[in-house]
This record gives structure tokens, C-alpha cells and sequence, in this order.
């Protein structure tokens, strides 16, 4: 059976919020499909605070405030990240070879693996690391 937890990047928020933006229709697909299929979707602090700036720099700062109102009432729960796993992403990153791994990235890849969440909502690059994959919707 395919688990039905999701970890949402800050990009899938941003494109979900954002109508302008070119994977919104996708992303707008993707919530229906949790939402119906009665997913568990997570994110965590880092991303919020990611997708929070984006919106707040390239939108307008009273939609920033939305977004985080928004997700405060939804059932999208915030991880936190705990000190071994902020060790754990340090190490990851000194013992990767990709120069394209960010923090983040690194961190929502220890976070999932950590916490048995096997699909990422982002359209951004996603490191092979620990079988971790982008999500898409099953056909």
C-alpha cells in the first residue's frame, strides 16, 4: 500500500497561492487529490518561513499574513526540526557531492526519511537522497 503522507516544500505553497503561477493549476489538482484521498500533509517551519518571505517580497505582505492564517487552520501539520536532525542535514550536506543541495532541501530530505514521509510536493530540484521522490499524481 502507497503511503498517503506528504510533505508540501515552500514552492508547492507559493505556486498554490500564487494564480499567476505556472504549476498553480497542478498544484491546485494536487490539494483536491489530498484532500479526497485523505492524505496526511506535512511541511515544516523552514518551509513556511520560505514560502512566507516569497509571498510576503513578491505578492504583498497582507497576503503573506493570509497564507500563514490559512495554514494555522488548516490540518497541514508543521514539523519542527529536532537537534539530531539539523546534525543530521549538516552532515548530509559535507558528505554530498551535489553542488545544487541547499539547506532547506537537505533538511526536508532528513525530515521525510526521519519521519517516514516518502513524497516531496515541490517543482523545484529535489536531491536523491534517502529514496525520497517529488510527488505526482497517479494516473
Amino acid at each position: 500500500m502507497t503511503s498517503k503522507k506528504v510533505y508540501i516544500a515552500s514552492d508547492g505553497f507559493i505556486s498554490f497561492i500564487d494564480r499567476a503561477h505556472r504549476n498553480h493549476v497542478t498544484t491546485a489538482a494536487y490539494f483536491r487529490y489530498f484532500a479526497q484521498e485523505h492524505f496526511q500533509l506535512y511541511t515544516s517551519v523552514v518551509s513556511i518561513n520560505e514560502a512566507y518571505t516569497t509571498i510576503y517580497n513578491t505578492i504583498s505582505p497582507s497576503l503573506a499574513r493570509d497564507f500563514l492564517r490559512a495554514l494555522a487552520l488548516s490540518n497541514v501539520n508543521v514539523l519542527y526540526p529536532e537537534s539530531a536532525e539539523f546534525k543530521a542535514t549538516v552532515k548530509t550536506m559535507e558528505t554530498t557531492s551535489s553542488v545544487d543541495l541547499t539547506f532547506a532541501r537537505a533538511l526536508t530530505s532528513v525530515i521525510c526519511n526521519r519521519r517516514s514521509i516518502p513524497q516531496v510536493v515541490t517543482f523545484e530540484y529535489l536531491p536523491a537522497l534517502f529514496g525520497i521522490q517529488s510527488f505526482y499524481l497517479p494516473i
